[in-house]
């Protein structure tokens, strides 16, 4: 690892007193690091940036780069896994959040960097999803994602009827709040909230659940990872619904929309270096 394009999120490390430590481990070690901050404005930064430790083009800079290393939580990681996994850079996390199900590291191991650079570690493959939205026969959307696509409510005040499909065979029918179609990754998240199975991580599954169902009977369910599945809205009152992907909105939804997603090619390769096992590490994050 000599390449390394490091990723802050600014409203987590507000002085980047953090961030530059990280720059000074990994530099004081042989590697070349760099640093960008999404959604930022440059003109914002502290001063004590310098201009060689700021990546004014990251999207240039990671094609070479071995490691996209994440300073945040698991929100940054998400926002971040798409870069990654478009150039099949593996990445490694830091939690300064509250909740770090994909972050690897917590900010006391920033030693632990030290086996990242001579190659001890393992890398993870983490199945990622493709969505599409077709409005009248037409793909009006279209893009992929790490832990999940949500068909939601935009009105609290009123509640949608979809229908599931997978394989353009119908699942069921349902009405409330909306509906989860997550990954393995994302089975720990919003899916496990709504009542949805926790999935082995390394797992290629999709994973439906409802939220908030007007039904008894409405239960999660979980497919193999080549079904191709597909939520229709079938009815929105008042506001319709919105398609949110890894928690950023992505588009509002008609009624006769409809939303496919299915396994993507691509992956998000997450680096390893806990001995922990996946029962230890769940077992961890949720006490």
């Amino acid at each position: 690892m000599k390449r390394i394009l490091v990723c802050t999120n600014y409203a987590k490390d507000l002085d980047l007193s953090f961030t530059l430590e990280v720059l000074d481990f990994l530099r004081s070690r042989g590697a070349e690091a760099k640093a960008f901050f999404p959604l930022t404005p440059a003109e914002t930064l502290p001063e004590n940036l310098s201009e060689d430790a700021l990546c004014a083009n990251p999207g240039t800079y990671i094609q070479s780069a071995d490691l996209l290393l994440c300073l945040g939580g698991d929100g940054t990681m998400l926002h971040n896994s798409k870069l990654a996994a478009r150039n099949a850079v593996p990445m490694l996390g830091i939690n300064l959040g509250h909740m770090g199900f994909i972050t690897e590291l917590e900010k006391e191991d920033i030693g632990r960097l030290s086996e990242v650079l001579e190659g001890r570690y393992s890398v993870e493959n983490r199945m990622m999803l493709d969505y599409e939205v077709h409005r009248d026969g037409q793909c009006i959307c279209s893009g992929f994602g790490l832990n999940e696509a949500v068909v939601a409510r935009q009105s609290p005040a009123h509640s949608i009827h979809l229908t599931a499909y997978g394989d353009n065979r119908k699942i069921s029918d349902y009405s409330g709040d909306g509906i989860i179609i997550a990954t393995p990754t994302g089975s720990t998240a919003y899916s496990m909230a709504a009542g949805g199975p926790i999935v082995e991580p390394t797992a290629e599954n999709l994973v439906l659940t409802p939220m908030c169902a007007h039904s008894l009977t409405a239960k999660p369910y979980v497919l193999a990872g080549d079904r191709h599945t597909s939520v229709k809205l079938v009815r929105g009152d008042g506001d319709e619904a919105l398609l949110l992907v890894d928690g950023e909105d992505c588009v509002t939804l008609k009624t006769g929309d409809l939303v496919y997603v299915r396994k993507s090619s691509y992956v998000t390769r997450l680096i390893k270096l806990r001995s922990l096992s996946f029962y230890e590490i769940v077992r961890h994050k949720l006490n």
